[in-house]
């Protein structure tokens, strides 16, 4: 009997192996060999994203988010700009204003989030601690050195507001219920 001349009417379920002569029945296997405990490498519960996986991920939603509210700033300027009283005009004041604004807030919000990701990776990394200190810090530092090349005046600005933004978010987080032991751990 070849391969392919195999009867299947007798109504006996199995896996047949030509090659070994081999005819195993589903219904022999034991199922201790089966294993017991999920079978992660890391439980779903205390998985952590990596430096990478938070910077990709902040960087697009910075994006796309400039990107929104941008284009909402351009919507609002080009319906409240005076120039023509057309149909046409107007359309072009909108959507000019749209493809100004929209890029470059979300361009600027983009690259601030690439500053900001490893900057509080490795702050975390050398504290050997995961709180609001890390972003705190990693924030300022990264509204400092954004607007370096403006002047130490510009600096401190932008070091400062980077500062109070994340406080003010850590702080709301601290008080919205995410309290732990002794500090503003919010991650």
């Amino acid at each position: 009997m070849s391969w392919g001349d195999k009867d299947y009417s007798s109504g006996q379920p199995g896996i047949d192996a030509p090659a070994s002569g081999l005819n195993i029945s589903p219904y022999a296997l034991d199922p201790s060999y089966l294993p017991q405990a999920p079978e992660f490498i890391f439980p779903v519960e205390s998985r952590r994203k990596s430096w990478n996986e938070k910077m990709f991920n902040r960087t697009g939603t910075s994006y796309v988010t400039g990107l929104a509210v941008g284009g909402v700033w351009g919507l609002y300027e080009g319906l409240n700009s005076p120039e023509g009283r057309g149909a046409r005009l107007r359309a072009n004041s909108i959507i000019n204003g749209c493809t100004r604004r929209g890029p470059f807030l979300g361009n600027t919000l983009a690259v601030l989030a690439l500053m900001y990701s490893p900057l509080e990776s490795v702050i975390g990394h050398y504290r050997q601690v995961e709180d609001a200190g890390n972003s705190i810090a990693a924030a300022t530092i990264t509204g400092a050195v954004y607007r370096s090349t403006a002047g130490v005046r510009s600096m401190a600005i932008a070091g400062g507001v980077g500062c109070a933004l994340f406080g003010v978010y850590a702080l709301g987080q601290y008080l919205a219920g995410n309290r732990s032991a002794g500090s503003l751990n919010y991650t």
